[in-house]
């Protein structure tokens, strides 16, 4: 039988998705990109335009593919159980945020008497499900999870809601996994989770977790796919100073410049210290780029409000922003405030953050401009070959290179890729 994996959303289902691909590859199925006879659809619930795509592709599925099975898990699903939506979802099988790693049992016993099966648990009392990766189908960067849940509780959030508490992979099976990779040729490891600088397994931390990756050799590069400012300590600084293979770009989510508004976010700083932390990794990584998360619209929200997140925005130097309408998530706190900004002010604000994006990006990209960069090169396309440095920025450029190699490139106008 053949099988095709939907994924939306963040790099922690990416990383699930994967090892979706792997249970079935083991099992003999054969991936196919049109006309599957399964279709697995791992779901995302961050914002309402994310439920809608979520509904989207399950239904176009469904409509074109009429006998194929279904099967469908992740945030989404995960938050239509805690609202009584289920009948949202016209799928086979039905899953949340747990037991993604037993897809083909619950195949399996699909295919003994097709009958539907829909199965759920309580997310605050459940263990880390384990998951290993030995090699990334169709990708030069590998993932690894070694963290799940999040028990910040940001007003705006749902993901406590429908990922639970925190909870991490044990230390020794993250190096191990580690070191599968990079013994199957990846030679850059990103590590995701939920919450992933909070990682803790008993008494070791996620500096002790960095710091004995950045040894296993081979693997040349370790990024972090998003931690939160106050996550980056004295103690992760020391092990992000004194390992070079820890890559110098930072995913460190700001989501508003004015203090107001960080308040009643729920955020667990303020601007001068986030300001600080980012000149305190300056002063220790000096080519290092920070990308980010900024939510516009906030309940509240005044011209003036975010006025001063641009401008506070913009000092920080971000070499991207990654911009979102605010979006009313059932259940959470901010749902109930008062002063909710029209849509049509949203989309303004965004579009002005993307406008100051693209401006912080070739500001900061253009610094490097003749200066020699190692470029991981990771896919090629129409001639072209694509990848990225340290300190990720994109380049694009033609040459005698091979995929999942690294290379000495000299970055000019022509190869920096802005903008996307």
């Amino acid at each position: 039988m053949t099988f095709n994996i939907k994924t939306l959303g963040c790099k922690v289902n990416t990383y699930e998705s994967e090892y979706i691909y792997s249970l079935f590859i083991k099992k003999g199925y054969v991936f196919s990109e049109e006309n599957a006879d399964i279709y697995v659809v791992n779901t995302c619930t961050v914002t309402n335009q994310s439920d809608r795509k979520s509904r989207q592709v399950i239904h176009s599925i469904r409509r074109d593919h009429p006998k194929s099975i279904i099967i469908v898990c992740g945030c989404y699903v995960q938050n239509c159980y805690h609202t009584n939506k289920l009948d949202e979802i016209d799928a086979d099988i039905i899953l949340g945020n747990k037991d993604k790693s037993k897809i083909l049992d619950y195949l399996e016993d699909y295919l003994k008497n097709r009958n539907k099966i829909t199965y759920f648990y309580d997310m605050n009392k459940i263990e880390f499900e384990d998951m290993e990766i030995k090699h990334a189908h169709n990708r030069t960067r590998a993932y690894i999870k070694i963290e799940d849940g999040c028990e910040n509780f940001c007003t705006y959030c749902i993901i406590p809601y429908v990922r639970g508490c925190v909870r991490s992979k044990k230390h020794e099976k993250v190096i191990e996994e580690a070191r599968t990779l990079v013994n199957h040729g990846h030679k850059e490891i990103v590590l995701t989770g939920i919450h992933t600088g909070h990682y803790v397994d008993g008494d070791y931390d996620f500096a002790d977790l960095l710091n004995d990756l950045s040894k296993i050799e081979g693997l040349i590069r370790i990024r972090i796919s998003s931690i939160e400012i106050n996550e980056l300590n004295e103690k992760v600084l020391e092990v992000i100073k004194n390992n070079d293979n820890i890559v110098p770009h930072f995913h460190v989510p700001l989501q508003s410049g004015c203090d107001k508004t960080l308040r009643l976010m729920n955020r667990r700083y303020n601007k001068e210290f986030f300001k600080s932390k980012l000149e305190e990794i300056r002063s220790i990584k000096p080519n290092v780029s920070f990308t980010t998360d900024v939510i516009v619209g906030f309940p509240t929200e005044t011209d003036e409000m975010h006025k001063e997140s641009l401008e506070f925005i913009n000092e920080c130097k971000f070499t991207r922003i990654h911009a979102f309408p605010y979006s009313d998530r059932y259940g959470t706190s901010a749902s109930k405030m008062n002063g909710k900004v029209d849509g049509n002010i949203k989309k303004q604000r965004v579009r002005e953050l993307i406008e100051l994006s693209n401006k912080l990006e070739k500001e900061f990209n253009s610094k490097f401009i003749n200066k020699t960069l190692p470029v991981l090169f990771e896919e090629e396309k129409d001639g072209f070959f694509i990848g990225h440095t340290p300190n990720f920025i994109k380049i694009k450029t033609k040459g005698n290179y091979k995929i999942n190699e690294i290379y000495d490139v000299t970055l000019t106008e022509e190869n920096i890729v802005n903008g996307e």
